[in-house]
């Protein structure tokens, strides 16, 4: 009887493993590190920390040339945000390892991370060879 009890408690504990594998491979990764670069962006322009906050771009285009472009880019853009909402796109846990075991790159190359409060304000990053996350554009935008 203990031998039959064993392989139960073994196939229970198998399933139960498997069950949580799968919950996992399902569930959404949050890219933390472009969480963060965006979340440090921001209070950097609401510190008016110009300078700093364009350390933390593209340098380019849709956040201006300079720091003083993106002072004049953010008075018109930036509100009052309470909290992250989101991050898009939605890769799973599994995607994940799946690109791993593929021997492709497992980070997106580009990732829009949203903020709401007084409006819905949108930070697109662009993973770069030499500096990592960088904020490439940022707006507010309609719900």
């Amino acid at each position: 009887m203990s031998h039959k009890r064993a392989a139960f408690t073994v196939v229970v504990a198998l399933l139960l493993m498997l069950g949580f594998f799968y919950l996992w491979a399902k569930s959404e990764h949050k890219p933390q590190e472009a969480i963060q670069v965006a979340d440090g962006f921001l209070g950097l322009l609401e510190a008016k920390q110009f300078g700093q906050a364009f350390e933390l771009t593209v340098k380019h285009g849709h956040v201006g040339a300079n720091a003083e472009e993106l002072q004049a880019i953010s008075a018109r853009e930036l509100c009052k945000l309470d909290r992250l909402a989101s991050t898009f796109p939605f890769q799973s846990n599994g995607n994940r390892l799946r690109r791993l075991a593929l021997g492709t790159e497992i980070e997106m190359p580009q990732v829009q991370v949203e903020f709401t409060g007084a409006c819905l304000l949108g930070i697109t990053l662009r993973r770069t060879a030499q500096d990592g996350w960088r904020v490439y554009r940022f707006a507010r935008h309609a719900g």
